[in-house]
């Protein structure tokens, strides 16, 4: 795990939390694989310093001001990131490096597309879910876990797969589960 940031007892803290959660579940041993950024007290050229110095790799976790949040995300648009609130409570970070570790394993089981876009098991399932008619809550339930990460999850997918809308994201899921490239302006059924 790799912790970048500016306050010690802050990042010490977060390299607590992990070590606790590794000792209690083994299957959150490869969250020491990610990479996490504690820009509590940093001003906006602190943070991108750290930033250039230390870019996010496929996963990462920003522990920042909410303020921060869209400028965060719009750095990394190909990078599956997760911004937490600085003031998070100790559940809501636990909960953030479970998603994050959730998010990782799903996509060690990958699947090719015709076009070369892969998609995991559990983003097959959401896949069809939604081509079903059903809502993030909806498959939220179904697959038990929170509505927050099957949005993650489903917007992750989309800019992995390039498409700027859901129904272009069915479109491609389509042409996957048939083994053909996608058919533009292909809908989705269902309500979305």
């Amino acid at each position: 795990m790799k912790i970048y940031g500016k306050d010690p007892l802050f990042i010490r803290g977060v390299k607590e939390v992990v070590g606790q959660m590794v000792k209690q579940h083994s299957t959150y041993a490869s969250a020491l694989l990610l990479r996490i950024y504690v820009m509590s007290g940093m001003d906006i050229t602190e943070i991108f310093s750290c930033l250039q110095r230390n870019p996010p790799e496929d996963y990462a976790i920003f522990i920042a001001a909410e303020r921060d949040f869209d400028l965060l995300k719009r750095l990394y648009p190909d990078r599956l990131t997760l911004c937490v609130a600085e003031s998070a409570t100790l559940s809501e970070l636990r909960q953030a490096l479970a998603v994050m570790e959730t998010l990782r394993r799903q996509n060690l089981c990958l699947s090719e597309t015709p076009g070369g876009v892969k998609f995991t098991r559990a983003e097959r399932q959401i896949m069809q879910l939604t081509l079903r008619g059903y809502s993030i809550d909806d498959i939220a339930r179904a697959r038990r876990v929170s509505p927050v990460t099957i949005s993650v999850q489903r917007s992750g997918l989309m800019r992995r797969t390039g498409t700027r809308s859901l129904l272009a994201l069915c479109a491609l899921y389509r042409a996957y589960e048939a083994g053909q490239p996608a058919a533009p302006g292909e809908r989705c059924s269902g309500s979305l």
